[in-house]
């Protein structure tokens, strides 16, 4: 199957999600979310706030972690991709699998989040540290969240590899007039936003293993028999 024939399978995934269709739910999610993204930024503030990780935390938060700009970009994709067989000849196939690999990833967060945010509506609770572990310990999708994580970092290192890879960066940079004259300009900014927030870092492995390492410890901390109730399963030294 072709890169582009996967990246319709996972739209066509994220189109049936049922938060399109429900406000109450839509509205839930994106309280998650934003509590989410808090999160993140408050386990990960060392390795973020580092001068050179900056762009890479950015485009985790806006780009992998879901969201409004996830959307419109899924909206756009959805409209060019029925034609986009020229794009498979406008840039290289790994480079391809690896945007779709990104994309993804980024829908299976926001699947994982619409399921707590389901768990809340349904409960009729606020979004706060107290109910998201709650959510998280009565959905008990561990196994889920740390696939998750897992392709987060298999997306990281394989675009790595093409960053290092004289060859596949100057025929993707050849590829942008053509792309965007042939209106593919969202897939190619998607796949270009993620060089560019890896192009500072010193390694990618500087980054990524110590945020998986760290996101996995809280998995596991959620989860664990005997920690019901406590919030601090969110924290980490």
């Amino acid at each position: 199957m072709s890169a582009l024939s996967e990246l319709q399978q996972h739209l066509t995934r994220y189109w049936a999600l049922p938060y399109h269709d429900d406000v109450s739910l839509e509205a839930k999610l994106v309280d998650v979310q934003a509590w989410q993204r808090a999160r993140l930024q408050r386990t990960h503030s060392e390795l973020f706030e580092q001068p050179k990780n900056k762009p890479m935390a950015e485009y985790f938060l806006t780009q992998l972690y879901g969201g409004g700009e996830f959307k419109l970009l899924a909206k756009q994709l959805e409209r060019i991709l029925p034609k986009a067989k020229k794009l498979e000849r406008l840039a290289k196939e790994t480079v391809l699998e690896t945007g779709s690999m990104a994309i993804q990833a980024a829908i299976l967060a926001i699947e994982l989040d619409m399921h707590l945010a389901q768990w809340l509506v349904t409960q009729d609770l606020p979004v706060n540290e107290e109910n998201v572990l709650a959510a998280y310990q009565a959905i008990d999708e561990s196994a889920e969240r740390r696939v998750q994580i897992n392709n987060l970092k298999d997306v990281c290192y394989r675009t790595d590899k093409y960053l290092n890879s004289f060859m596949l960066k100057k025929a993707f940079a050849l590829a942008k007039g053509t792309a965007y004259k042939h209106n593919f300009q969202p897939m190619y900014d998607f796949i270009d936003a993620g060089f560019k927030a890896m192009k500072p870092l010193d390694s990618v492995g500087g980054f990524i293993e110590p945020f998986c390492k760290r996101e996995l410890l809280i998995i596991e901390q959620v989860h664990a028999a005997g920690n019901e109730g406590k919030v601090d399963s969110f924290t980490v030294s």
